[in-house]
């Protein structure tokens, strides 16, 4: 009895210690992506970009207000790892509310993470269900049961039309809920293999940060981006960016003066690339996974999805 006892207890403290695992990196990625610049249009350590209702400190708050949402929820995935991933989402809703309000709370009403409370918290959810999983997973099998999640979200209707559904309407642009039913391919497809290289050659995390971050804007309909601008705005910035990353004796000291006077360029016009700088956060989150958890998470091989590929959506 005796023996059991110890073993449920020794099963509970490393639950426990996953969770908190699983929540420390999430939190870490959110402060790493507002602190990593000078990011086009964005909060940094450097300035507001092109806010004025926000600033680093009101990230910081907003970041370490939302630690136990991430925990929460990483658990709640571990408890129901036998239902089907499709019908996993419901169950999130209710603490995905309380974490926006937490949100609001540490930031006197401003809007800092409300995306990202909806895509870390179903890729906190998916590192739960693969808790149990008897051998390293690949983050690419991560995105893909991300994907799955994601394939049984069904929001209730705002009273209001928010930009999203705005854009959806007018463009068919999807969005974040779209992104996170391809399995987060501005991450996954683009930001995670320009991070792994960028690590692999050396350099440090503010110019790897914006060479992955300019890999997620060339190729992100940021809905963001185009709410503070239009369409045509949108494809200039992403052409621009492609032609950029093409170039043969691309370095660091160039990305970062590039991405400084984008920074001046987007304060001016008012342009911020919220949903890219979402995208980066997904991504610093599945690089350190890799990094720091090698015996659970590796890349897969052939750097695409399990059950799909590209960008294709499987829901």
């Amino acid at each position: 009895m005796r023996a059991g006892h110890a073993r449920r207890a020794a099963e509970h403290a490393a639950r426990e210690a996953y969770c908190g695992q699983i929540s420390k990196l999430a939190v870490r990625s959110l402060l790493y992506e507002v602190c990593i610049g000078p990011k086009p249009g964005l909060v940094d350590r450097f300035n507001n970009g092109a806010h004025r209702d926000m600033n680093l400190f009101t990230f910081l708050d907003s970041a370490c207000a939302l630690s136990s949402y991430f925990r929460e929820i990483t658990a709640q995935a571990m408890r129901l790892g036998r239902i089907p991933p499709e019908r996993l989402l419901p169950h999130l809703r209710v603490p995905g509310i309380e974490a926006e309000r937490e949100m609001f709370r540490a930031t006197g009403g401003v809007n800092t993470h409300k995306g990202i409370v909806y895509s870390m918290g179903i890729f906190c959810a998916a590192c739960g269900l693969l808790y149990r999983q008897p051998r390293c997973v690949s983050v690419e099998r991560l995105f893909s049961l991300c994907a799955k999640i994601a394939c049984g979200d069904h929001p209730p209707k705002e009273k209001t039309e928010t930009n999203g559904e705005r854009l959806y309407r007018q463009y068919r642009i999807e969005g974040v809920r779209g992104e996170a039913a391809n399995g987060f391919p501005a991450a996954r497809v683009h930001g995670l293999p320009a991070l792994r290289k960028a690590g692999a050659l050396g350099w440090d995390i503010d110019a790897a940060g914006i060479y992955a971050l300019f890999h997620i804007m060339a190729n992100l309909e940021d809905t963001n981006l185009i709410s503070r601008s239009d369409l045509q705005t949108q494809r200039q910035v992403r052409e621009h960016l492609a032609a950029l990353l093409q170039a043969p004796d691309l370095s660091p000291a160039m990305l970062l003066a590039e991405a400084a006077r984008m920074d001046q360029e987007f304060i001016r016009k008012n342009i911020s690339p919220g949903g890219a700088a979402d995208m980066l956060s997904m991504t610093l989150m599945a690089w350190w996974l890799e990094r720091e958890f090698p015996e659970r998470f590796c890349p897969a091989a052939s750097g695409q999805m399990d059950e799909s590929s590209g960008d294709k959506k499987i829901c």
